[in-house]
């Protein structure tokens, strides 16, 4: 009988480990009463509005509502384990059951958390990868042709379309160095997959050109952007290029165009044809220069697709900040910015290590061939991400909570 009671009680401590934060839960409960609220006035008359609202706080009302019934059913049974009245048999019964309900608690909270976690305004589009040279030099131009590829082969293995929109040389007649790499990952969703992969990249190798056999340091940088179709596209439920609420509109007249001769590697038409398009966001002095493809339209539209993309991304990231700021100033939480240091890349270790998520393996090759190590690598991040997400949550309901305490 004192084994069913150990048992139970080590259960009970481990439903109490696995506890969610009283925060969050406060604001699923407040969710839920909404829910229900709404739902009874739509069953009097019809809203649109309600409806949609009602859409929307489903998935927490669910999620919070199988929480408590498993958590009430663990209480239950915990009542009865302690008993003094209750069976040997009953007892025993009590104890598997606890053992088997209380199993369900973790994945339970993670689901409750998942849906209080808002939805990234850029989930469900395209992306645009956009890839550079930092620190080192001509090795960190030949580092940024390594991560061009591990991306092309991660996304040929997920059945995703790769297109590349643009890739300059860093040499005349070679693409060993590479000075800038745009590929597109045409694919809905694409933008939540890798946006994780967002940040400086730090290669740690010996260079071909290398005597003395030393370890040089160099890095690369990883910009994901958001793709959105050149005349928009309700499928992924952004707002319309012409709407001055979205994130993706320009206004034409704030862009100054220029068309230039293509130069570089590419044919014959390169320096034959005014071809390439540079165009510059004059109110944020961000520039855009494509001449990959031989027709000035293609690279026009080329250009305003990675144009928008770009300042989408930065005005999300300027609404990010402001949040982190207050966040900071108010409980202390800060993030990782995309300027920040989040991956090394070991050669002589064969190992690549995680900076956010503390992850290393030691699979370098299976990496750099876009294979499941670097699935791996990028589960850990998301995981990451939303425990920091979670963290700002509870931060933010804790906040608004002493706001609203009375003095």
């Amino acid at each position: 009988m004192r084994c069913d009671h150990d048992r139970g009680d080590r259960t009970n401590r481990e439903v109490v480990a696995a506890a969610i934060s009283p925060a969050l839960l406060a604001r699923a409960r407040s969710i839920a009463l909404e829910h229900e609220s709404l739902s009874r006035e739509l069953q009097n008359e019809y809203s649109l509005q309600k409806a949609q609202r009602i859409g929307e706080l489903s998935p927490v009302a669910k999620a919070v509502g199988e929480w408590e019934t498993t958590t009430k059913s663990v209480t239950e049974l915990q009542q009865l384990l302690h008993d003094p009245s209750t069976d040997v048999e009953l007892r025993t019964l009590a104890t598997e059951e606890i053992e088997q309900t209380s199993s369900k608690i973790p994945t339970l909270i993670s689901v409750l958390q998942d849906t209080l976690i808002p939805t990234d305004p850029f989930a469900a589009l395209p992306c645009l990868l956009e890839i550079r040279p930092g620190a080192g030099g001509s090795e960190a131009s030949i580092f940024v042709g390594d991560l061009l590829r591990m991306y092309q082969a991660f996304c040929k293995r997920q059945g995703l379309r790769a297109i590349l929109v643009k890739m300059d040389s860093a040499t005349k007649g070679s693409d060993d160095e590479i000075q800038e790499a745009i590929l597109e990952v045409d694919f809905p969703g694409a933008y939540e997959t890798l946006k994780c992969e967002a940040g400086v990249h730090r290669v740690q190798r010996v260079p071909a050109t290398e005597t003395q056999g030393r370890t040089h340091t160099s890095a690369a940088s990883v910009l994901v952007l958001p793709s959105f179709p050149e005349h928009g596209n309700e499928e992924y439920g952004t707002a319309n290029l012409d709407d001055p609420a979205s994130d993706f509109y320009i206004n034409a007249q704030d862009v100054r165009t220029d068309v230039m001769r293509a130069r570089g590697a590419g044919g014959q038409h390169v320096n034959t044809t005014d071809s390439a398009i540079r165009l510059t966001h004059i109110p944020t002095n961000t520039v855009v220069s494509i001449q990959d493809a031989r027709s000035q339209h293609k690279n026009r539209q080329k250009a305003w697709r990675v144009l928008r993309s770009k300042l989408a991304q930065a005005r999300r990231d300027a609404r990010e900040e402001e949040k982190t700021q207050l966040r900071v100033s108010v409980v202390g939480i800060a993030r990782m910015g995309r300027g920040d240091k989040i991956r090394t890349y070991n050669w002589g270790q064969q190992r690549v290590t995680d900076h956010r998520s503390g992850f290393t393996l030691n699979n370098l090759d299976d990496v750099l061939e876009g294979g499941q190590s670097l699935d791996e690598i990028m589960d850990s991040v998301r995981a990451w991400q939303k425990e920091r997400e979670v963290e700002a949550l509870v931060a933010d309901e804790e906040a608004e909570a002493a706001r609203n305490k009375p003095r």
